[in-house]
């Protein structure tokens, strides 16, 4: 019978790669799907999907399900970011990581069927989830739960083929292996003290790893989702500027048309565009590295993502005057912050490292 071992299952390793390469794909067929929704393939699929159930009974003109396709991309790629970095996190028995990658798994899913109709369309978060769901089958689920799991009984050779004794010794037999005299006892040791040899000494017991609370694979989530989101829209507009500067200024003269009656170009706004995408690159990028080492345990992560979670709540809150959607991340800063503060959080990051 086989004993469980610590190792990490071959089972949990193929999981994570899929999960890894699978939300890969997904953040670039999002980005091509919002990249190409004015394109003639994209307007005639949709003009298609319109005039077919159950889209048909949505009462979605074109515009509509133009805008649903775009919001659900983009809620698709912030999920992928989710499940990208938490499937490297699965690699350890670390069961946050794990139920934040099942979760963020069926909105990607879920978020890529209504679009996979398009030309730019995959399946691929249909093996996000599939991913996510190998770590909750055995051995996976036994090596989360005790971090050890039982390999499977290696398969017993057959017995060799011996020739049986034709004899019993003395009787024509084959004669009975030599047994060498026992050993005398060591010189100048007493009799009444029998000669016993010296046992190695025992390998001194590593310490029980302190286990990683709750709270931070909470911050870990928080941050991993919203800093995530921010980035992959920073970079698509960073894309969409660099690659199509004409859609820009369509969209420009659309949305906002007050800036091109002040005189704004649609350089100028192409300029800003970048500088302000650019910004938000390197401050999600600088929050998505204090996320990961605040899971490694360095406490000058963690008082850094507080830092720039605090400051990314008082920004999101002064721009409250120009939409409410900014409340969704300035709330998950402030959580953030408070779960990073937590007295079991603080006595985590406190306890020494071995």
């Amino acid at each position: 019978m086989s004993e469980p071992i610590k190792t990490r299952p071959p089972q949990v390793t193929l999981a994570s790669g899929l999960v890894i390469a699978s939300s890969l794909v997904v953040l670039v067929s999002a980005w091509g799907q919002v990249a190409s929704l004015g394109s003639l393939d994209t307007q005639a699929a949709i003009d298609a999907a319109l005039s077919d159930p159950p889209v048909s009974s949505l009462g979605l003109d074109a515009d509509g399900l133009t805008g649903l396709v775009r919001v659900l991309a983009l809620v698709a790629a912030a999920s992928a970011c989710a499940t990208g970095i938490l499937g490297w996190w699965v690699r350890r028995p670390d069961k946050g990581a794990r139920l934040g990658l099942t979760v963020f798994a069926v909105v990607v899913f879920l978020a890529g069927l209504p679009s996979a109709w398009l030309p730019s369309g995959s399946i691929a978060g249909s093996f996000v989830a599939a991913g996510a769901a190998m770590l909750w089958m055995v051995p996976a689920r036994e090596w989360f739960a005790t971090g050890r799991w039982t390999p499977p009984p290696p398969r017993e050779p057959a017995p060799a083929r011996t020739p049986a004794a034709t004899g019993r010794p003395g009787a024509g037999g084959p004669p009975p292996p030599y047994a060498p005299p026992p050993a005398g006892r060591p010189f100048g040791e007493h009799p009444s003290q029998p000669w016993q040899p010296q046992q190695a000494p025992r390998p001194a017991q590593r310490p029980v790893p302190v286990l990683r609370p709750g709270a931070v694979v909470t911050a870990f989530v928080l941050t991993v989702v919203m800093a995530g989101g921010l980035l992959a829209l920073s970079v698509m507009w960073i894309a969409m500027a660099g690659l199509a500067p004409d859609l820009v200024a369509r969209l420009i003269d659309e949305q906002q048309p007050e800036l091109a009656e002040a005189g704004v170009s649609a350089d100028d706004l192409r300029g800003m565009m970048l500088a302000m995408a650019g910004g938000f690159v390197l401050w999600c990028s600088v929050a998505l590295v204090l996320a990961g080492f605040v899971m490694a345990r360095r406490d000058w992560a963690r008082r850094g993502l507080m830092v720039v979670a605090a400051l990314s709540a008082g920004a999101s809150l002064a721009l409250l005057g120009s939409t409410t959607l900014v409340l969704v991340p300035a709330a998950a800063a402030l959580v953030t912050v408070v779960l990073l503060r937590r007295v079991e959080v603080r006595r985590w990051f406190s306890v020494e490292q071995h």
